[in-house]
């Protein structure tokens, strides 16, 4: 700022404190005004990076737990785990044979109930027979040396034909262990040792002479198997 003619020096001086006054004030009024508003300086702004943490987790199958320490009587003894082998469905305790198919059987098995002498029979092996086409009928079931007895009530069907006459006959490996013959109408309990058996074998024969028809049925009611 010049310095007018007739100014003097002090009064010059001390009118640009006076200026210079004046403007820091109103600098400062300017800022706290932008305090007030919600302005910031940008000089006092600070930014800071927040940090981010993934975490992953990973979800692991337990393992499995093999129970079955030792072998169930009938269950596979050979064959590898999951090779598709096929398997019986014996259990431990008692086995119903009419709940598995023979290991070979002659003219075949009708599994199923049964009515011998009037009772009934839920878990059956019946096996028909006549004179002259089936003369002899047979089934073989593969007890794996894991059973103790084998149990049945045999008799003929009570649907079998007035006159029927069969011979019901027990094989354990091959060895004729219970044979008996039985009339229509009548019936009869048998129960056989069969440890350590491989093979037992159930046969029917029409046991006379008579030519009836249709066919007979030579019934193992409840046929069982017991560990």
């Amino acid at each position: 700022m010049g310095r007018t003619p007739g100014t003097p020096l002090r009064g010059y001086r001390r009118a640009n404190r006076l200026l210079a006054a004046a403007a820091t004030a109103g600098l400062t009024a300017v800022a706290v005004a932008a305090c007030g508003s919600g302005g910031s300086s940008p000089a006092a702004s600070t930014t800071a990076a927040t940090a981010t943490r993934t975490v992953t987790v990973t979800a692991t199958a337990p393992s499995a737990t093999d129970l079955s320490a030792s072998p169930t009587p009938g269950s596979p003894t050979s064959g590898s785990p999951g090779s598709g082998s096929p398997t019986t469905s014996f259990t431990a305790g008692t086995q119903y044979l009419s709940d598995n198919d023979p290991f070979s059987s002659t003219y075949g098995v009708e599994n199923g109930a049964a009515l011998v002498n009037g009772t009934n029979y839920a878990h059956s092996v019946s096996l028909r027979t006549d004179l002259t086409s089936i003369p002899s009928n047979a089934a073989e079931y593969n007890l794996e040396r894991s059973w103790q007895t084998f149990s049945a009530t045999i008799g003929a069907r009570d649907d079998s034909p007035t006159g029927t006459v069969l011979t019901f006959e027990v094989l354990v490996d091959g060895r004729s262990v219970a044979q008996q013959t039985l009339s229509l109408g009548q019936s009869q309990q048998l129960t056989v040792d069969v440890r350590n058996a491989l093979r037992l074998k159930i046969v029917v024969t029409y046991a006379t002479t008579a030519d009836l028809s249709p066919y007979s049925y030579g019934v193992w009611g409840d046929a069982r198997l017991g560990a």
